[in-house]
């Protein structure tokens, strides 16, 4: 714009020395025409450039700080179509959206062990401080505020914690950093969204303990379970032994009951067949079962036997 004002500026002098000079030397009068045209020309370029800088547009997700012959304002445009003074204000345009840094730091927990973190930020900055940011910080802040941030909450954090407790309370160690360091940077005007431990790495020797120790553990712990599955299949072993023995014993008193039920029916049986079988049956029952050919037959006395021989015609 301002390129096109001054070429706006030149032909608008040109035009008037055009009429100027015609007059006074009282040529042809369509140089002064022509001078008033190349003139009116220029003015029009000007007013043009005028309007056109005294608007500027502010994309979706920024914020314009407007600046004065350098200095800033105070002003703060909003997203869209805005005006300014033309040719004396300037606008930085400054991104208000979600941006990711990363920034590795290097401490020492509570038992003196290195530890080395690298801590992944998402924020934004705040759009009502967004003058101020730029005014302290320029527009490289986020370099010059986040990082020195960053290092001094991690160190803070962590000398809280013995080593193992880094990783055994990594939530915790997470949220303490978190609340530092977005109190910090909401200070100045960063607004913190997420704060994630991407990396914690010791020195070799202590990960080297940590390893061995995880690994005793585990062996005791499966040591552990060995022994509790054993007792189980014991006590599973046990059950089904008592269950079998339970069903033997239930078996063998169901036959027994029903050798006792059988046994008294048979003796009541033989005791009632026994009262029905009287002499006169027995001596039919002896008589009917002798052979056909049986002739003679010789009794013992005094056996209870009288026999009737029938009759013959």
């Amino acid at each position: 714009m301002v390129f096109l004002l001054v070429i706006g500026i030149i032909v608008a002098v040109v035009g008037l020395f055009m009429m100027l000079a015609n007059r006074a030397t009282r040529s042809d009068p369509r140089n002064r025409f022509y001078g008033r045209i190349v003139g009116i020309a220029g003015l029009v370029v000007v007013v043009i450039s005028l309007v056109l800088s005294s608007f500027t547009t502010i994309p979706a997700g920024y914020r314009g700080v407007v600046t004065r012959f350098g200095a800033v304002t105070g002003t703060i445009l909003d997203e869209g179509l805005q005006t300014k003074l033309p040719f004396i204000d300037s606008v930085v345009k400054m991104s208000v959206q979600t941006q990711k840094y990363e920034a590795d730091a290097v401490s020492a927990s509570k038992d003196l062990q290195d530890v080395n973190t690298t801590i992944a930020l998402n924020w934004h900055l705040d759009p009502n401080m967004a003058d101020e940011v730029y005014r302290s910080l320029g527009l490289d802040f986020i370099e010059r505020l986040a990082a020195p941030a960053i290092q001094e909450t991690v160190k803070q954090v962590t000398a809280r914690y013995i080593a193992e407790d880094l990783i055994l309370k990594r939530d915790e160690v997470k949220a303490a950093i978190t609340e530092n360091l977005s109190t910090r940077l909401l200070e100045r005007g960063i607004v913190t969204e997420t704060v994630s431990i991407t990396n914690f790495k010791f020195s070799d020797t202590f990960t080297a303990a940590i390893e061995a120790k995880v690994a005793a553990e585990q062996a005791v712990l499966e040591a552990k379970n060995k022994l509790e599955r054993v007792k189980v299949e014991a006590q599973q072993a046990e059950a089904q032994a008592k269950g079998e023995a339970d069903a033997r014993i239930a078996e063998a008193v169901g036959e027994a009951e029903y050798i006792r039920i059988v046994t008294e029916a048979q003796v009541a049986a033989n005791e009632a067949i026994a009262s029905s079988l009287t002499p006169e049956i027995l001596q039919y029952i002896l008589l009917d079962r002798l052979g056909e050919n049986i002739t003679v037959m010789v009794i013992p006395s005094d056996q209870g036997l009288d026999i009737v021989v029938p009759e013959l015609d």
